[in-house]
């Protein structure tokens, strides 16, 4: 099915509003974004599992937006172009601080054609990933739920089965997770101006028809280095079984090696 793909990435994003952890102005939100201990690890899992999950997709036919500040100073500014340029499709946007919905409507809207065929989303953090089947799958589950997009102008594609972790060293929880909002594909009609950041993923449910699959882990979340109280999940991970290790590598293409 002919569709307009964006995976959304928000890298150290100094918009305010949006999160739980709030700053009062954007220069505390880029001192606490732009620490170089924190930047660091940031890089780590946007190459080992962001990046990497979405450069071996089977079905390449998707852009990747890598949205991050203006004014992101250097070292990181130079190193997080040179991960984005190996990863085809990809492109780093530097967008002024605003509040996110605002500025990924900006975004999005600049590169979606309203007269073309339906808009995909998915999101991430920089530390998230996704199945190496996880486009291909999409595209065709769209194909199959063609009637009900066209009825209601918007849906839910969801794959509620993935991989809690945190690296080095590696652990991992396998869990069941509805709505997550990782493997998570809202399906949009072109003339939609709000974008998957405006659609809360655990209201979902509440706001459009959902197609739930889940047969196979489909997503990576890491815990603990980001905004969401994970402290919870973190109490699960324990180190990868023999099996784990397998599905890991072949299903999401990871390096255990580079994480550890």
């Amino acid at each position: 099915m002919d569709l307009q793909i964006l995976a959304l990435v928000r890298f150290a994003y100094p918009g305010l509003g949006g999160f739980q952890t709030e700053h009062s102005t954007v220069a505390a939100r880029q001192a606490h974004l732009w620490a170089p201990e924190r930047m660091e690890a940031r890089l780590r899992t946007l190459e080992h599992v962001c990046l990497r999950t979405l450069a071996e997709q089977t079905d390449g036919g998707f852009r990747t937006l890598i949205v991050t500040g203006d004014a992101l100073p250097e070292p990181w500014r130079s190193r997080l172009h040179a991960l984005v340029a190996s990863v085809d499709g990809a492109e780093v946007v530097h967008h002024p601080p605003e509040n996110p919905r605002d500025a990924m409507e900006r975004i999005v809207a600049a590169r979606v054609d309203p007269d073309g065929p339906p808009v995909v989303q998915f999101r991430q953090d920089d530390d998230d990933g996704v199945g190496l089947r996880f486009v291909e799958r999409v595209r065709r589950t769209a194909g199959q739920c063609r009637a009900l997009h066209a009825q209601h102008g918007r849906l839910c594609i969801d794959f509620p089965v993935g991989y809690a972790y945190a690296p080095g060293p590696l652990r991992v929880h396998r869990t069941f997770r509805h709505h997550l909002g990782v493997a998570h594909a809202l399906m949009l009609a072109p003339s939609i101006r709000r974008t998957a950041v405006h659609f809360p993923h655990h209201r979902v449910g509440h706001l459009m028809p959902t197609v739930t699959l889940p047969d196979a882990p489909m997503w990576l979340r890491g815990i603990g280095g980001n905004d969401s109280d994970t402290s919870a999940q973190a109490r699960a991970l324990a180190p990868p079984t023999t099996e784990e290790r397998a599905d890991l590598e072949r299903r999401f293409g990871l390096d255990l090696g580079a994480l550890a």
